[in-house]
């Protein structure tokens, strides 16, 4: 017998919800799911799953650093959008079941196209991304440098929830570690111990092209926020004044922050978010 069978799913998604390392939760699916598999522009294979509603829209949420698509804060905003939506998450490369090696953001970008570019391909009529924490910065990142670009598969929505505007900009010593060790080539067998397989280091820099981004954006973030301080969204405030603003209180990182602290606010903006699609 299984640990899938002999734990029953409440037991076992409570204690996703209590393991304290994001990467080894492994949440449990309370609805049906459909895994699929990408290959994207330099041949990595993506692990996605797919919330499948029979809706003509898509929202695809992006996990942060050291999560995957299992981490318990995205499997519950994933099941929390599925009801009006069809919804999809996915491994960015070198984290959870998807191949390749993390780039810090640079190199993702093509997994983010390949996601789109599949999306459109199943007949999605409207697609918004959901991205938190380092999945913000890869968003913001590749929509800006491909926002004039022929063909490529802009999303309709966008909604960046505590996304850093640089790396030089993130609290504690995150900027030091990206900027000195995570290029050096033999700390790297270490990174599987904070969720995810590294290789050479591409840091974009959402600030310089985020102005680009011709879409309706919301740009969430809590106010205690100190991974990534909220003077992060107020910096990419000031390049898209047409975005919706949401700073909340007493609130702190990513989609975890936000379920504990503030959910119900939360999934309304998201919802108002994705009613502005049309």
């Amino acid at each position: 017998m299984s640990h899938h069978q002999k734990y029953p799913y409440a037991v076992r998604r409570v204690a996703a919800h209590f393991i304290p390392i994001a990467h080894l939760q492994r949440a449990p699916y309370s609805m049906h799911t459909e895994p699929i598999l990408l290959s994207t522009a330099d041949e990595v294979t993506i692990a996605a799953t797919l919330f499948p509603r029979r809706r003509d829209r898509l929202v695809v949420i992006c996990h942060g650093f050291g999560a995957n698509q299992r981490t318990s804060a995205i499997v519950w905003l994933a099941e929390q959008l599925a009801g009006s939506h069809d919804v999809l998450t996915f491994d960015w490369r070198g984290y959870g079941a998807s191949g390749g090696l993390a780039s810090m953001g640079g190199a993702e970008a093509l997994d983010l196209t390949a996601v789109l570019a599949m999306a459109r391909t199943r007949g999605y009529r409207r697609v918004a991304v959901v991205a938190e924490s380092m999945g913000g910065l890869i968003t913001l990142a590749t929509l800006g440098a491909a926002a004039r670009e022929v063909g490529f598969p802009m999303p309709d929505a966008l909604a960046a929830v505590s996304a850093p505007a640089d790396y030089a900009f993130t609290g504690g010593p995150r900027p030091q570690l990206v900027q000195h060790v995570a290029p050096v080539s033999w700390l790297r067998p270490l990174a599987p111990l904070l969720g995810f397989r590294l290789g050479e280091v591409h840091v974009p820099k959402p600030l310089e092209v985020v102005a680009q981004i011709d879409i309706p954006m919301l740009i969430a973030h809590g106010d205690r926020d100190a991974i990534v301080p909220v003077r992060n969204a107020y910096l990419l405030g000031e390049q898209q004044p047409n975005a919706t603003m949401r700073i909340y209180r007493d609130v702190d990182h990513a989609i975890p922050a936000m379920r504990a602290q503030n959910a119900r606010i939360f999934l309304r903006d998201l919802h108002e978010l994705l009613a502005s699609m049309g």
